[in-house]
């Protein structure tokens, strides 16, 4: 993807509603800008939490031609990097999603329990990638690397298995198809978007069907991309000419 710059409109949803549904209700996130590459990665579950909370942000897209440039201006040489309207720059997928998490409503700021559910899950996510980078590590012949890849997808292998733990988890809330209470959190964006990333192609010779035997799971990442935040999100960017990998489209 080039360089795409874009401004977007939002609602906090912890604030007091808003009259007119394009009213902006001021956040410190406003005019923010989110810089990562022009893929939906580790940025995504971001930028879906942002366009949820009807923020206006710049959506500045790295090309990876121009990461090595990049690197050296980033607190940790990684992206995302989320910049506030006053200069204050945040680093770190995560932390990024949670405070952004707190200031459009998805992700509680007084009830601490539920918080750490909420990063419990996140936490669990997270080691999808890095299991399954595993698979095959060292290995040059790209057949015999993808044929491991897949089998670490199949049933009984690191992959499926944690997958299975992160479904049977979800499963365990009795309020929704969600994976903390009964409305949707940064958990369930962060849980969508790397189980999306997961099937994307980013991973050779992971199936595009590993995640179909986990219904709870499968029945979250319907849940979240029919959300109209979401909807809003990649209508807009097909409206940009920007495409996304096919894991990312509705259920």
């Amino acid at each position: 993807h080039t360089l795409h710059n874009t401004k977007r409109n939002t609602v906090p949803q912890n604030s007091k509603p808003a009259k007119d549904k394009n009213t902006i209700i001021m956040t410190i996130l406003q005019n923010c800008k989110l810089t990562y590459f022009g893929i939906p990665g580790r940025g995504e579950a971001t930028r879906l939490a942002l366009s949820i909370g009807n923020v206006k942000f710049v959506d500045d897209r790295v090309d990876f031609k121009n990461w090595k440039d990049t690197k050296a201006t980033t607190p940790w040489g990684s992206l995302p990097i989320l910049t506030l309207e006053d200069n204050t720059v945040i680093a770190q997928q995560r932390a990024i999603l949670r405070l952004v998490g707190k200031e459009t409503g998805l992700y509680p700021t007084s009830d601490h329990c539920k918080a750490a559910k909420i990063d419990e899950f996140m936490d669990a996510t997270e080691d999808i990638g890095s299991t399954t980078m595993k698979a095959g590590l060292g290995m040059t012949d790209k057949a015999a690397k993808e044929a491991e890849r897949a089998k670490y997808c199949a049933q009984g292998g690191p992959t499926y298995e944690l997958l299975k733990k992160i479904d049977t988890q979800i499963g365990v809330n009795p309020d929704s198809d969600f994976a903390v209470g009964d409305s949707l959190t940064i958990a369930d964006l962060f849980i969508h978007c790397q189980c999306n990333s997961l099937t994307s192609g980013l991973y050779d010779g992971v199936p595009s069907t590993t995640l179909e035997p986990f219904h709870h799971i499968m029945a979250l990442r319907k849940a979240v991309r029919s959300h109209p935040g979401v909807m809003k999100w990649y209508k807009e960017l097909e409206d940009a000419n920007v495409t996304v990998p096919p894991s990312y489209g509705l259920l």
